[in-house]
C-alpha cells in the first residue's frame, strides 16, 4: 500500500462585506463618542482640574511669569486670546502669571494666582461646551465654576471654594436697561 501526500493551498479567508461594515460601525461609533464627550463639562472640568495642579513650571510651551494684570493680559491678548480685566490678587493669591495648557480636543489659556497654601486658576476656554453659565463641579478635591463673560467662557478652579467665589466677583458685572419695555422715556 502506497500512501500520496498531496499538498493543497487553503483556500483564502474572504473578507465580506460583514467585515467592512462591522469595523465600519465602530469607527462610526468611536467618532460619535468623541464629540459627544467634546463638549460635555464634566470632561472638560476633569482636564481643567489635571492642568490647574500642574502650575506653570515645568510645562512645556511659553509663558509670562508676572505679577502685573495688564503685562499678563497684554501677552494673552498678542497671542488672540482677550481676557476681561485681570484682578493682581484673589483672596489670599497673587497673580503669577500665565501659559497656555492643551485640553483634549482645544488649546486653552491658563492665568495663575497663588498665595500661602493655596492657588485659584482662571481659564479662557474656547469652543463648545454644553453647560449652563453657573455650572459647577467638585473635581479631585478642586472647587470649579464656569461663566460666560463677554461671549467666552471662562473656568475657575481653586483649592478654597472662597477663592473661586471671590474670583466670580471679579467678572460680575451689572447690567442697567436704559429703556426698559413698556416705559418711554419723553425727552
Amino acid at each position: 500500500m502506497s500512501v500520496e501526500v498531496v499538498s493543497r493551498p487553503l483556500p483564502r479567508a474572504r473578507r465580506g462585506a460583514g467585515g467592512r461594515l462591522l469595523l465600519a460601525g465602530f469607527g462610526l461609533l468611536a467618532l460619535g463618542f468623541g464629540l459627544w464627550i467634546r463638549g460635555r463639562p464634566e470632561f472638560v472640568a476633569w482636564q481643567l482640574a489635571r492642568d490647574h495642579r500642574r502650575g506653570l513650571a515645568d510645562q512645556p510651551g511659553s509663558r509670562v511669569w508676572s505679577s502685573e494684570p495688564a503685562v499678563v493680559a497684554a501677552w494673552l491678548e498678542e497671542r488672540g486670546t482677550p481676557v476681561p480685566p485681570l484682578p493682581g490678587r484673589v483672596g489670599e493669591a497673587a497673580l503669577v502669571g500665565a501659559r497656555y495648557c492643551a485640553l483634549g480636543d482645544r488649546i486653552a489659556a491658563h492665568v495663575l494666582y497663588e498665595g500661602d497654601g493655596t492657588s485659584v486658576s482662571l481659564f479662557v476656554v474656547p469652543g463648545p461646551l454644553r453647560a449652563r453659565s453657573d455650572w459647577s463641579v467638585r473635581v479631585d478635591g478642586l472647587h470649579l465654576r464656569l461663566v460666560r463673560s463677554a461671549g467666552r467662557t471662562l473656568a475657575i478652579v481653586g483649592e478654597r471654594d472662597e477663592e473661586v467665589r471671590a474670583m466670580l466677583r471679579v467678572f460680575a458685572t451689572t447690567v442697567a436697561d436704559l429703556d426698559p419695555p413698556g416705559v418711554m422715556l419723553v425727552p
